[in-house]
């Protein structure tokens, strides 16, 4: 019974190429390389248009190995080359050819040897679905040693033309570790608009799995950088708490304190608004803050309904100055400025719950700023809608006392009134009760007496 090869191919080479291929490596090495590949290629076509595609993968790997071993550069790259373009080629004839040449990137030692062998097989994979992989990896080769010489923008564009997200034979935690890269390029050559771009491809639901938990915080350390970038403090505390919330985070013992100190700080240097409230309580409800006070009680001052004192604050410089986001002192004082803001803005706010009505002095006073500082921390609360609050200027006085519309005025008259008649009736049918329970009584007393 024929085998199962045998059924798909005219005639059957593997013996002449088991033959072949010693003969013409012994005669490579013997300083014969062209009359050895001329042979190995006469025989590559016989199998080729016989359609034995497994001897002619053997014989492009055969091909490839001679011209390494005598160092041939430009043989190779033309044999290659040349293999991609022969007449009827098989896919799995230049996949294995490509792959073949791949192997031997990382034992040359001459970069200017490895970048031609590179560019050619990336011209050869052009285009080509089924080596798509291949050439993904030797983009992402070719890039690197870009980047290792400085030049950086010219790395990112090169690994930007790959579109990973398209190639459907590679694994996804390769495809998350290509976009990642190309993200970090584009963020190392301050190309913030086009690495938000790519950021944007990576599905938070995919990198949310555990396997893929070291891609997870990669992402989300180049978040912060772009974040930070933005100034953009409430997307920073996100990522912190993302980064957090990962199982091998909380495991080590080494770093979980760093990340949730860091989410403490860039969560109480976001601007107030609900996501920001929301995210400050689900903060401070952490067990593991326990173990930190320092950073426990700076959330808690936030929480509470109280003025706090900048002083207090202040104090705190010296220990959160050691956290790697304050490593730069650029940096370091543009993130504490931001923080005082956040103070002021929290005194605010208290002060307009507790005061319909207050001297602008007194104001200046409890904030411990000067008039003008006041003036326009007020006013940008105003603006975003924090507070309500109008200065009278000859006055000098400051109402935190919203007025009310003639339609919410009637509309709370409207409630109060109801209240009031629910309130009367159901009094009224309290005394009423009461009435049909002492009833009986009085009227046996009268009978008594009578």
């Amino acid at each position: 019974m024929p085998s199962k090869r045998s059924q798909y191919i005219d005639e059957d080479f593997s013996d002449q190429v088991a033959k072949a291929v010693p003969e013409q490596i012994e005669a490579a090495a013997k300083g014969k390389l062209d009359e050895a590949v001329d042979a190995l290629f006469l025989l590559e076509k016989q199998a080729r248009r016989a359609g034995d595609m497994q001897s002619c993968c053997k014989l492009a790997r055969t091909i490839v190995k001679i011209c390494v071993d005598c160092q041939s550069w430009k043989q190779l790259n033309d044999c290659l080359v040349l293999l991609s373009k022969r007449r009827g080629q098989g896919k799995t004839v230049i996949q294995e050819a490509v792959q073949e040449a791949m192997s031997y990137l990382d034992q040359l030692e001459d970069m200017e040897v490895v970048l031609e062998l590179i560019a050619t097989l990336r011209l050869i994979t052009e285009g080509k679905i089924f080596v798509e992989g291949e050439r993904a990896e030797l983009t992402k080769r070719l890039a690197a040693i870009q980047e290792s010489r400085g030049n950086v923008e010219e790395a990112a564009k090169t690994l930007q033309e790959v579109q990973v997200e398209t190639l459907s034979k590679m694994d996804m935690a390769d495809k998350l570790d290509y976009i990642l890269e190309q993200t970090r390029l584009c963020l190392d050559c301050n190309d913030f608009i086009r690495a938000r771009i790519l950021s944007k491809k990576i599905n938070l639901k995919v990198i949310n799995k555990p396997e893929h938990a070291q891609q997870k915080l990669r992402f989300h350390t180049l978040m912060v950088r772009y974040y930070s970038h933005e100034q953009e403090y409430l997307e920073i505390a996100r990522a912190y708490q993302a980064m957090y919330n990962t199982e091998c985070v909380q495991e080590d013992a080494d770093r979980w304190p760093e990340v949730l100190k860091l989410l403490c700080i860039f969560t109480v240097l976001a601007p107030h608004s609900t996501e920001q409230s929301d995210l400050l309580h689900r903060t401070h409800e952490l067990k593991n803050l326990a173990d930190l006070t320092t950073y426990r009680q700076l959330l808690k001052s936030f929480i509470t309904v109280e003025l706090m004192n900048w002083n207090t604050i202040n104090a705190l410089r010296d220990e959160v100055a050691q956290l790697p986001a304050f490593a730069d002192a650029t940096v370091a004082q543009q993130l504490w400025d931001s923080l005082r803001l956040r103070v002021v803005e929290h005194n605010i706010t208290v002060i307009s719950k507790y005061y319909s009505r207050i001297e602008f002095s007194r104001l200046c006073g409890l904030l411990e700023l000067p008039a003008a500082d006041v003036e326009k921390r007020l006013s940008d609360l105003v603006s975003t809608g924090t507070v309500y609050a109008r200065i009278d200027r000859p006055k000098g006085i400051v109402s935190f006392l919203k007025p009310q519309e003639p339609s919410d005025l009637l509309n709370d008259w409207g409630r109060n009134v109801s209240s009031l008649l629910d309130v009367v009736e159901k009094t009224c049918h309290l005394i009423q009760r009461e009435n049909m329970v002492h009833l009986p009584a009085v009227e046996a007393a009268r009978k008594r007496r009578a």
